[in-house]
């Protein structure tokens, strides 16, 4: 959908020519290729494997997004990026995971990997395989210092015990950045990251998550038994891994807030558009100010988080310290989308159930995608402690 006067007019105050020419190459690309296809996705709970192929290459080459130029990728910034983020949470906000864990992915070994490294595990990325992400385990979800997969040095390597929950898109995965602690009951101190190929033995996808929303996008939990990883393959030193893994959190979750907002974005644009047909007793209902009035609040905030989200990701690009302000903007990003598909689904009344429109599944889609990359909650804790010291 072509860009509004006033969206276009807001994005120009702090988007370059550029920028606003890569927003308008991938909103077409979202429309021609995703969005046809989101309905299917949904009913079927699956991504087409055909579709994960085109998003890894040209025009999307979705994972390469990050990779440096000198391994392949295409290098882009952090605001690039985000706006990316946002045409892919209008379209499909089941596929924000399969960027999230490609920026993930790279940025762990952009961080924490050697330049041999970089160049043995990022160019495979750009020749367009596909990278994960597995913090998560089956004691630690917001607190990862308390993660139970152990890693025991051997003489050739590492043995790598536990299980990881929550692994988006493993399924589809050919390279796996795991984390893991090499010293069990350190609070952390002992984790450090790790590199694994696809098929290795000990790596072993078990069940899957059935998830209400983001359907089509598959969590799956993986199970580590005597997984041997060569010292070759540890990501920095020793207990470095945690370190890496909360700046690598710090910086993707300003995408996510990205995709928050397009999904706001697209729920709104579904109630204005319903709004302006549904006429009753004569007049069209967005005239009664009990709709119009809640319309313009959303779409003020919606403005309001991307430009707190920007705000973060320039931060990001100039090497600041933004915790608190990629802490804000996803506080702010998730609530507009609430309350976005809230009253999207209020504007449309009994038609905000029915299948034939968007908006129920805009609803499920943001209620089973709030707590990725941390809660609410845990985000007031994180800006609570930047205000007050820790």
């Amino acid at each position: 959908m072509p860009a509004s006067r006033k969206e276009t007019k807001m994005a120009e105050t702090f988007y370059t020519k550029e920028q606003l020419a890569l927003r308008e190459k991938y909103r077409a690309l979202v429309k021609e290729h995703i969005i046809p296809r989101v309905r299917e996705i949904d009913e079927k709970d699956r991504i087409p494997r055909d579709l994960i192929e085109k998003l890894t290459k040209e025009p999307f080459h979705l994972p390469a997004l990050s990779v440096p130029k000198k391994f392949g990728g295409q290098e882009m910034g952090k605001v690039e990026v985000c706006i990316i983020a946002e045409e892919i949470g209008y379209g499909c906000p089941a596929l924000i995971p399969f960027l999230e864990i490609a920026q993930l992915y790279t940025y762990v070994i952009k961080l924490g990997g050697t330049e041999e490294q970089q160049k043995r595990f990022l160019t495979r990325i750009a020749s367009g395989e596909v990278g994960c992400y597995a913090l998560t385990d089956e004691a630690s979800g917001s607190d990862p210092a308390s993660m139970k997969a152990t890693a025991t040095k051997t003489e050739n390597g590492f043995l790598l015990n536990g299980r990881k929950r929550l692994i988006s898109y493993a399924d589809f995965s050919d390279i796996f950045a795991l984390f893991a602690n090499e010293e069990p009951g350190s609070g952390g101190k002992g984790i450090s990251a790790f590199i694994v190929d696809k098929g290795t033995p000990g790596l072993k996808l078990d069940k899957h998550n059935v998830l209400s929303g983001l359907k089509g996008h598959r969590a799956y939990e993986l199970k580590m038994e005597n997984l041997f990883v060569p010292f070759e393959n540890r990501i920095g030193a020793k207990g470095e891994g945690l370190k890496i893994a909360l700046k690598v959190l710090s910086n993707t979750r300003i995408s996510l807030s990205f995709g928050h907002i397009g999904l706001a974005r697209a729920a709104l644009e579904c109630a204005i558009k319903f709004a302006k047909e549904r006429v009753i007793a004569g007049t069209p209902i967005y005239r009664h100010q009990g709709i119009s009035f809640p319309v313009a609040e959303i779409a003020s905030e919606i403005d309001a988080a991307r430009l707190m989200a920007y705000r973060a990701a320039v931060l990001s690009e100039r090497g600041v310290d933004h915790r608190k302000e990629t802490s804000m903007a996803k506080m702010l990003a998730g609530r507009v989308m609430l309350r976005a598909v809230e009253q999207a689904n209020l504007i449309l009344g009994g038609y905000g159930s029915d299948v034939e429109f968007p908006v129920e599944r805009h609803l499920r889609d943001a209620f089973a995608w709030i707590a990725a990359q941390g809660t609410p909650e845990i985000h007031r804790v994180i800006v609570a402690r930047e205000i007050f010291g820790k």
